[in-house]
C-alpha cells in the first residue's frame, strides 16, 4: 500500500507533537483523535497510535474494534498490555506494539533503590524511630540474587546487581545468552529449585494468564527467612494474602513493592504496618528520559509502518507480552 493512503489516528499527543509528526511524515494522513471522537474516526484508520495510556485504557474495547474494519496496527505507549488482550484483538490480524524495553533504565534503577533502602536500613534511618533497634546493614557483594523475568527491565536489573558483586541467576521462559553477569538461567517451572539459594529475589516478569500469582505460599516458604523480595512488575504476580502471611510469620529481612494487588493499596492495609516493608506508588517507570524514548519509538514505528517495514516492539498476543 502506498504511504499516501495510510491514515493514522493519533491519541493523546500534544498539538506540538502532532505538528512535528505531520512535518516529518507528509506522505501519511495523521488525524488527532480524542476519547469523544475516536469512534467516528476509527472506521477509516489504518493505525491507532496512542501516547496516553489512560485514554487508551478507556477506549480500547470490543465495540471500538468492531468499528475498526481497516485497522492494522495499534500502539500502546506503556509496557503492560494485559488488559488490552481481549479476544477481539488477540484473534484479529491487528499488530499490537508497546513500550517494552523503553522503561528498563528507570524501573531497574527503582528496583535497586528499593533493595538498597532495605539492605542499608535507609527507611528506618529516615523515619527517625529511635525506640526500635536498627539491624546491621548488609552488603550485596557475594550474595545470591534471583531475577524473575529477564526482558528489557530484568536484564538491566541483572546488570546492576552483577555490578554490585552479586551472583545473579535468572528465571525466564526463554533461554538467554551466556553472559558473564549471569550464573545460570532457569525456566519458570524450575523456580522452586533456585529460590532456596537466593538472598535477594526481584520480580520483573510480565503479567500473563500463566504468570499471575507466581509468588504464593509455596514460593515464599522456599525462600530464606532472611531473604529480600522486590516486585517492580505487576502486583498480581504476587498473592498478597500469602505475602502477608509470610511476613506475619517473620519471613524476610525486607520487602520492596512498587506494585501491589490491589492497587492502589488502601492506607489501612496490613502491609503498611511492617517496618521491613517499603511501598512506592507504582512510579518505577517514571524518569526524566522515558517520555523521550517513548516518542522516539513511536516516530520510528510510524516511519516503518508507512513504508511497510516490520514494526519494533511487537507484542506476542498469544503469550501476552
Amino acid at each position: 500500500m502506498d504511504a499516501h493512503y495510510k491514515r493514522l489516528a493519533l491519541l493523546g499527543f500534544t498539538p506540538l507533537q502532532i505538528e512535528e509528526l505531520k512535518s516529518i511524515f507528509p506522505g501519511a494522513e495523521l488525524i488527532p483523535v480524542l476519547r469523544e471522537t475516536i469512534r467516528k474516526e476509527i472506521s477509516t484508520a489504518d493505525a491507532l497510535v496512542s501516547a496516553d495510556r489512560a485514554v487508551l485504557d478507556e477506549v480500547l474495547n470490543a465495540d471500538l474494534l468492531r468499528k475498526a474494519s481497516k485497522l492494522r496496527w495499534i500502539h500502546a505507549t506503556g509496557a503492560g498490555i494485559e488488559h488490552y488482550l481481549i479476544p477481539e484483538l488477540v484473534e484479529s490480524s491487528i499488530v499490537l506494539t508497546n513500550g517494552k524495553i523503553l522503561q528498563g533504565p528507570g524501573v531497574s534503577d527503582h528496583a535497586l533503590a528499593l533493595l538498597l533502602t532495605l539492605t542499608r536500613n535507609l527507611h528506618l534511618t529516615i523515619s527517625g524511630d529511635e525506640d526500635v533497634a536498627t539491624p546491621r546493614p548488609i552488603e550485596l557483594r557475594g550474595k545470591v540474587a534471583v531475577v524473575v523475568g529477564c526482558g528489557g527491565i530484568g536484564m538491566l536489573i541483572v546488570e546492576k546487581l552483577a555490578a554490585f558483586g552479586m551472583k545473579v541467576f535468572a528465571v525466564n521462559n526463554e533461554n538467554l545468552p551466556y553472559l558473564t553477569m549471569l550464573q545460570k538461567v532457569y525456566m519458570p517451572e524450575q523456580l522452586l529449585e533456585i529460590l532456596p539459594k537466593a538472598d535477594v529475589v526481584i520480580c520483573a516478569a510480565p503479567l500473563t494468564s500463566k504468570s499471575k500469582g507466581t509468588f504464593g505460599a509455596k514460593e515464599f516458604a522456599a525462600m530464606k527467612d532472611t531473604a529480600y523480595f522486590v516486585n517492580v512488575s505487576r502486583g498480581a504476580l504476587v498473592q498478597t494474602a500469602a505475602l502477608l502471611e509470610a511476613l506475619q510469620k517473620g519471613k524476610f529481612h525486607g520487602v520492596g513493592l512498587d506494585v501491589t494487588d490491589p492497587e492502589p493499596l488502601p492506607q489501612d492495609h496490613p502491609l503498611h504496618s511492617f517496618r521491613n516493608v517499603v511501598i512506592s506508588p507504582h512510579l518505577a517507570g517514571m524518569s526524566d528520559n522515558n517520555f523521550t524514548r517513548r516518542y522516539e519509538n513511536i516516530m520510528l514505528n510510524i516511519d516503518r509502518f508507512i513504508h511497510d517495514q516490520p514494526l519494533i516492539n511487537i507484542v506476542d498476543k498469544e503469550r501476552g507480552y
